[in-house]
């Protein structure tokens, strides 16, 4: 059964961030063309409903990280969940497709399971990095779960449950930027577009694309573009604005109290752009960079990176004591070794941060070592068992 004719093919996708907005958009517009009648309702962002997604709530409803930030977003939490149960039991969906977001997702899958839904959760939480008891509880709710890295497969072997490394979307979504920053005409045009001479030296800005995180780490890299201007530098500074994030809500995260430390950025104002950061990706000389799925972003694009992540101080005296990798960055993780640098916490100050930069910015031999570990991570990733859409195939043409 596909779905077409007069005949709907309900399912129900959950995403609740930037990176699980890209993996659903993927998803949906593969599956329309295999599923002509695709009914596509649940939680989800400008992809998602670019593919015909429909719901009441954005992934910005769902995107909160740390035990505080979680607290003080409970009851708007609560109220998306009670929507997509109820969705769940109105629609009786053929299946629930699950994208990343795990505490979430998992007691909607619980929901799910009860009503003889199949679940098919997509990205696996990190239990390689903290809270490794959760595999069991985790084969328990899901059908099939789907992962990114290939190292994830044997976490879960002495369960039950199907696991099948389906390689990192990315990969190929990015060949297009990869091949432009190796062509110099390319990368030029891009720079052309963007108002940015060929010599300019260019750092991008990538802080994030929850609200938390822009909120806390725009600051200090506004500050640490201050620290370069200061000494001495001529270089140019881009902000990278997640496409999940609006004008007005980036207006409402801009730092007030740095206005000292902005008066160098008068002459040399900051370029912001919106939904374009793989452009600026290429362009931009190097990175700073959020934690999360934006390292493997800008490493797959090659461009040269610093890792930056601060959280509220609770939230990180209680992860120091529970994460179990050496490692936060994806690029290391999957390298699995230190190939970028990583400023946490109390480390990241504008300070290092902008030595990290400078270093970065005049040191051929760190970028080409750089280099290199970029290439393992490619090659890593690229050597799928299955493509997600055809595990997906198999639960929805022999549901009854």
């Amino acid at each position: 059964m596909n779905g077409s004719g007069d005949t709907p093919l309900p399912v129900v996708v959950v995403a609740g961030e930037a990176s699980g907005d890209l993996l659903g958009g993927a998803l949906l517009a593969q599956l329309k063309r295999r599923f002509p009648g695709l009914a596509v309702s649940g939680v989800g962002g400008p992809r998602m409903r670019e593919q015909g997604l429909s719901g009441p709530y954005d992934v910005n409803d769902l995107s909160v990280i740390g035990l505080v930030e979680v607290i003080r977003r409970l009851p708007g939490l609560i109220r998306v969940f009670r929507y997509l149960t109820q969705l769940l039991r109105e629609k009786k969906p053929r299946l629930l497709i699950t994208i990343d977001l795990p505490d979430f997702n998992f007691l909607l899958a619980k929901r799910a399971k009860a009503l003889g839904i199949p679940v098919i959760h997509y990205v696996s939480p990190q239990v390689w990095a903290w809270r490794s008891g959760r595999v069991d509880k985790i084969a328990a709710l899901v059908d099939h779960l789907l992962v990114l890295f290939p190292f994830e497969v044997g976490i879960y072997a002495h369960t039950s449950l199907p696991v099948t490394f389906v390689g990192h979307p990315l990969v190929d979504q990015l060949k297009p930027w990869v091949d432009a920053r190796k062509s110099l005409d390319k990368r030029r045009e891009i720079r052309h577009a963007l108002g940015i001479a060929e010599d300019e030296k260019v750092v991008v800005l990538l802080p994030g694309s929850r609200h938390s995180e822009v909120k806390r780490l725009l600051a200090i890299m506004l500050a640490t573009y201050g620290e370069l201007i200061k000494k001495g530098r001529r270089v140019r500074f881009l902000l990278a604005q997640a496409d999940t994030l609006s004008d007005s809500v980036m207006d409402s995260l801009w730092p007030t109290d740095l206005a000292p430390s902005f008066k160098p950025l008068l002459t040399r104002p900051l370029l912001c752009r919106r939904g374009e950061t793989y452009n600026l990706l290429v362009a931009a000389d190097v990175a700073l960079v959020a934690s999360g799925t934006a390292t493997l972003e800008a490493a797959l694009v090659g461009t040269p990176m610093v890792v930056v992540y601060q959280v509220n101080r609770l939230t990180y005296e209680i992860g120091k004591r529970v994460i179990q990798v050496p490692f936060i960055a994806l690029a290391n993780l999957v390298a699995e070794g230190k190939v970028v640098e990583e400023r946490i916490q109390g480390a990241a100050s504008p300070t290092q941060l902008a030595e990290d930069l400078d270093q970065l910015l005049h040191n051929d031999q760190t970028v080409l070592t750089m280099q290199k570990g970029y290439e393992e991570i490619r090659k890593k990733l690229s050597q799928p068992l299955r493509h997600p859409i055809d595990v997906i195939e198999d639960y929805l043409t022999k549901a009854t």
